[in-house]
């Protein structure tokens, strides 16, 4: 897939929501496990374009409004900004996909163990190569 202005927009404002939350001190696991399973998410990472991307401010305030989520240790933000950019890219790469079955298929701790080798990746190919790690995994 090739991305042109608007899916690099929507990727970057992605990106910044994952950092905003980090300069707001959330945990960031808390964060990402709550935003993804959000009826916020189900918005924001859904396969048509929604008024939710009016900029990542609106999108954490929505968010906060929706629940509560926790002050506590937070990832460094380069980590960050490439989860939130992924998630978008994933979105737009496999349109069917919802936030929650992002999630499922990209668990934080597999992001995190996976990061430095799929960080240097297009953006296409680490998603792919997540939903291979996630078909690998044996069910709970």
């Amino acid at each position: 897939m090739k991305l042109n202005t608007a899916n690099i927009g929507y990727c970057e404002m992605s990106a910044d929501l994952f950092v905003q939350s980090v300069k707001k001190g959330y945990d960031s696991k808390d964060f990402i496990e709550k935003l993804m399973n959000s009826q916020t998410a189900s918005y924001l990472y859904h396969k048509d374009y929604t008024e939710m991307w009016r900029g990542s401010s609106y999108i954490i305030e929505t968010l906060e409004t929706e629940q509560p989520i926790l002050k506590g240790p937070t990832y460094p933000e380069d980590i960050m900004a490439w989860i939130g950019y992924l998630f978008e890219c994933w979105k737009l790469t496999y349109p069917d996909d919802s936030a929650k079955d992002i999630i499922k298929q990209a668990p934080i701790d597999t992001l995190l163990l996976s990061y430095q080798g799929l960080h240097v990746m297009a953006f296409e190919d680490a998603v792919r190569e997540l939903k291979n790690i996630a078909l690998k995994k044996p069910s709970p």
